[in-house]
């Protein structure tokens, strides 16, 4: 029933314990393809160790984390897409999380439950009424809570290819970019349940400091937006990475990003909350 795309680049510490988080499942209707990514470490042949003949390594130059996905996606065999970091870990629940969802919402096609920080940190969370539920605005909510993140989000194949999968363009925000254009078209599914651990101090996950034209905070323009529930989410994402840009210095990207977008940035609101 489930494909799991899990791109890999340079995660020998952590890549074990991934599939192993996958093997481990409750549910077992599943492939794994590991989309190697030009690794340089000894990543590969930790896979190539895990005997288990649902598992599919996949090797292709180095051209990113977007693009080591969209393979993953075209060589997927199931009808959903189920994504997962190469050091972040799911809990043994997770798919038949979303077995529930998909019976209960059939006819929806982007599905997420939700996750917790290795290192325990307390970020704000919707109290719903239910514990699996429709969002009924995306942008909205998005502003407030991570409805959508790659380890917890399952996606029906043909959304994907329609859409395009992921902006191979990008270096980073690549899948807030995805996120977006399918909560246009879609109403997103959320569960409350906590399925997988975000794991912070995994190795291989630097702060990137170049690369800001490759970002979805430059790349994007205000004028494409359709509505102002957009335009606020957008907003709050360019607010939230120039603020990031002076916390580490960064003045060069600072100015990049603020003289791209300064017409809808205020610079009140980035240094008055």
């Amino acid at each position: 029933m489930f494909s799991v795309v899990i791109p890999l680049f340079n995660k020998e510490l952590s890549i074990r314990k991934t599939i192993a988080s996958v093997l481990n499942q409750s549910y077992q209707n599943f492939e794994i393809l590991v989309v190697n990514d030009g690794s340089t470490d000894n990543s590969c042949n930790v896979v190539k160790d895990i005997k288990d003949d649902r598992i599919r390594l996949i090797n292709q130059s180095n051209q990113g984390v977007s693009a080591a996905r969209n393979c993953g996606i075209k060589k997927a065999n199931f009808q959903w897409v189920a994504f997962l970091d190469g050091d972040d870990i799911w809990k043994e629940d997770h798919l038949h999380e979303f077995v529930l969802m998909i019976n209960k919402f059939p006819n929806e096609k982007v599905f997420a439950t939700s996750f917790e920080y290795s290192d325990g940190r307390v970020f704000f969370r919707h109290h719903r009424n239910e514990k699996i539920c429709r969002v009924e605005d995306y942008f909205t909510e998005a502003c407030y809570e991570p409805i959508l993140w790659t380890s917890v989000v399952v996606v029906c194949k043909n959304s994907l290819v329609q859409m395009g999968g992921f902006n191979e363009s990008l270096i980073r925000g690549e899948d807030l970019d995805l996120w977006a254009r399918l909560a246009r078209e879609n109403l997103i599914v959320k569960s409350s349940a906590i399925t997988a651990t975000y794991r912070v101090d995994a190795e291989n996950r630097s702060i990137k400091h170049s690369g800001t034209r490759k970002s979805i905070i430059y790349d994007f323009s205000f004028d494409d937006l359709s509505n102002e529930r957009e335009v606020k989410y957008f907003k709050k994402l360019v607010v939230s990475k120039l603020r990031e840009c002076l916390v580490q210095r960064n003045f060069a990207n600072f100015i990049r990003i603020y003289l791209k977008h300064y017409k809808k940035i205020s610079l009140l609101n980035v240094f008055y909350k």
